[in-house]
């Protein structure tokens, strides 16, 4: 007896010695590895900037359409649209939503699993049976398993609670995708009417630059002049510094006018993602200064075409069905989950009666938690459909107001253009009749300055003002929720982008408003309702005819 326990207890010292020096071992070679997988930071070299500049300018005005002449203002928005990186930026969303969806879809599909395994041992696996009554050995040791095992399986599984939740994620992600779209539109508004400003204040630049040079240098010379009379004598001081005050303020206008020319043509190669001091010449084709003749007086229908086509108010109404799904999902979860399963199987070992099976079952499970938490989450969702829904009424409300303001700027850029144009044509007059007297020797060069100057600065008002007429037009069909493109394009080159941009906005400035009201819908509506109520009648008269007819033939038996 003192034997076994001192081999006993010599076996156990064995163990113990065993497990300190794992332990040592497993420590220091746990340390070695976190030494060797941690990580510090690491700065970008200047090589790598440089190199990601090259890259990025390469990618920024990569696939673009050459200039080869000059560009009207449709060239400027079909540019716009095609290469501007805001729009560009909300295509590749629109794509990713449209991606999002195809995986969501994908998630409705059962789980499939396969597995394989192979697991080995340098001994058997063997067992000694007891008696439980007794506590006699009541079986030899024995083994029911190989040493090498290999095992394969191919399963479904299906989760009834998961599958109703990952629909209803699925139809978010498809009203996502209109979102993006919406958004998209949004930007394409925006990006037009930016275009159409930028594009008329360029062209201004591109007419009067050349004009604002000589008159600058002839206002310099002139105050020159002034400067030396006022010292020499030849004017009264107070004469020569009014004079002087003059010509200061004009000269300060005209630098005013060239600085906001001058960054106009920017502006627009920037919308068209031109490289920034890329030349090129615009091309304004026979601008009449004509002035468009919109017959708008139907205030409230113009408010129902905004209310109905705005992209900022479609984009809510999506939002309203997410949050009403939101609702469900908070609902579904309140459910317990039911789990089905079914399986192929594949076991190598030699001692099993079967070495392959298909086995099958079913499970509930259900988080109690949620039992206390899912009113609270029913209750926020809903909360949140109150909120898109007051949303939506406030931007309602605000866009109704932009369709009065639109209209209202409309008809006051109008008014404001006939006003400049007719002081142009007066001023342009009087620089003419000066220029006359000057040439007859009856003025001098101070009023040809004044006349040149103030033709040049009515002439810039005008082309502002005509500008600003066009504008007006644009944003009142934006604000109604017009698209300046059609639904389809044949091609997505500038020249054909830039033909359909041109008839829409030619139809626009013509005051054809090709936009629906929905009344067309509502009739439609009303014309399948009349339908419908005249099929039952027809029905019911079919079958009161019948009734009377049995009922005759059943009198007539009975007499």
């Amino acid at each position: 007896m003192n034997g076994v326990q001192m081999g006993s207890l010599e076996g156990k010292q064995k163990v113990k010695k065993f497990k300190k020096v794992f332990s040592s071992t497993l420590l220091m070679s746990s340390a070695l590895v976190l030494a060797g997988c941690s990580v510090t930071p690491e700065p970008l070299t200047m090589e790598d900037h440089l190199q990601r500049i090259e890259r990025d300018s390469k990618a920024l005005f990569a696939n673009q359409e050459k200039i080869d002449a000059p560009i009207t203002l449709y060239d400027a928005m079909a540019r716009a649209l095609k290469y501007n990186l805001d729009q560009r930026l909300k295509l590749m969303e629109t794509v990713l939503s449209r991606k999002n969806l195809t995986m969501a879809n994908f998630s409705l599909l059962p789980q499939m699993t396969v597995e394989a395994g192979y697991t080995g041992r340098d001994n058997h696996m063997g067992s000694n049976s007891q008696s439980l009554t007794s506590g006699q050995e009541s079986l030899e040791s024995s083994t029911s398993s190989d040493r090498e095992l290999k095992s394969a399986s191919l399963g479904f599984t299906w989760n009834v609670l998961d599958f109703g939740l990952s629909y209803v994620r699925a139809q978010q992600l498809s009203d996502r995708v209109l979102i993006s779209e919406e958004r998209r539109r949004k930007v394409v508004h925006n990006i037009i009417q930016d275009v159409r400003a930028a594009f008329w204040d360029a062209a201004s630049a591109q007419r009067l630059l050349d004009r604002i040079a000589p008159l600058t240098q002839t206002v310099q010379k002139a105050l020159q002049d002034a400067k030396k009379a006022e010292r020499s004598g030849q004017e009264t001081p107070l004469a020569a510094l009014r004079y002087q005050r003059e010509l200061l303020d004009s000269l300060r206008q005209l630098k005013i006018m060239r600085r906001e020319l001058h960054t106009a043509k920017t502006r627009l190669s920037t919308l068209m993602n031109l490289k920034p001091g890329t030349d090129f010449k615009l091309d304004t084709g026979n601008v009449g200064f004509d002035v468009p003749d919109l017959q708008l007086q139907d205030v409230e229908r113009l408010e129902k075409i905004a209310l109905l086509h705005r992209p900022e108010l479609r984009e809510e109404a999506y939002q309203a069905r997410i949050s009403h799904n939101d609702v469900r999902k908070a609902y579904l979860r309140m459910l317990p989950g039911l789990e089905l399963n079914t399986a192929w199987n594949f076991d190598s070992n030699s001692y099993a009666w079967e070495q392959t099976w298909w086995s099958w079952g079913a499970s509930i499970n259900k988080n109690l938690f949620e039992v206390f938490t899912g009113p609270e989450a029913i209750e926020q969702a809903e909360g949140q459909v109150d909120v898109v829904d007051y949303r939506r009424y406030a931007l309602s409300m605000a866009v109704m107001s932009q369709v009065h303001v639109a209209l209202a700027g409309y008809v006051q850029s109008v008014d404001e253009f006939k006003t400049v144009s007719e002081l142009y044509r007066v001023e342009d007059s009087i620089k003419g009749k000066i220029q006359a007297n000057v040439r007859a020797g009856s003025a001098g060069n101070r009023d040809a300055i004044r006349a040149e100057l103030q033709a040049v600065l009515s002439e810039l008002r005008r082309d502002l003002a005509f500008t600003d007429m066009r504008n007006s037009v644009g944003r009142l069909y934006l604000t109604l929720g017009a698209d300046p493109l059609p639904d389809t394009i044949e091609n997505t080159d500038v020249r054909t982008l830039a033909g359909a941009l041109k008839k829409i906005n030619e139809d626009w400035y013509s005051g054809r408003i090709a936009i629906s009201d929905g009344s067309e819908v509502k009739k439609a509506k009303e014309a399948a309702d009349n339908e419908a109520k005249k099929q039952v009648e027809q029905v019911k008269k079919t079958e009161q005819d019948e009734d009377g007819f049995f009922s005759t033939l059943a009198s007539w038996f009975a007499g």
